[in-house]
């Protein structure tokens, strides 16, 4: 996990760019199907748009970060991996999985696309807890 470096403002930042654009997305869609531009600033419907722009990124953002997190494992194990290392071997415990966590038997481009993996796992990772916390909330 040394080699791994998270920009938490970069993060920070799209995390609050998908927010703003699904706020701005449900309050346009309210607009047009209830035809009333009031109705956009009553609380109760404000906090049901917030809820409804959070289950939409999130269910915009989960396929994306799963097709990323295999588009750069598959990188992983056709690119990164050193020579004479094969994929199914002692070194990873006949595992392709344990790459992610024995960066000696990467290339550089290898530990590039290790860390992308784990970047979008940790992601994921963080967008499950949100869906749990959600359903918490709602009960």
């Amino acid at each position: 996990m040394r080699h791994i470096t998270l920009k938490w403002s970069r993060l920070f930042r799209y995390c609050l760019l998908f927010i703003c654009a699904s706020l701005l997305i449900t309050a346009l869609s309210m607009l047009i199907i209830t035809k009333d531009w009031r109705n956009i600033f009553n609380l109760e419907v404000q906090i049901q748009g917030i809820e409804l722009a959070f289950i939409a990124v999130i269910y915009i953002s989960f396929p994306f970060l799963i097709a990323r997190f295999f588009y750069y494992f598959y990188q992983l194990i056709t690119h990164g991996r050193k020579e004479g290392i094969s994929l199914f071997c002692y070194q990873t415990l006949f595992n392709p999985i344990n790459f992610l966590f024995r960066p000696s038997l990467l290339t550089t481009t290898g530990l590039t696309n290790r860390r992308r993996c784990i970047i979008a796992f940790i992601l994921m990772a963080c967008l499950y807890g949100s869906i749990f916390a959600i359903s918490q909330i709602k009960t």
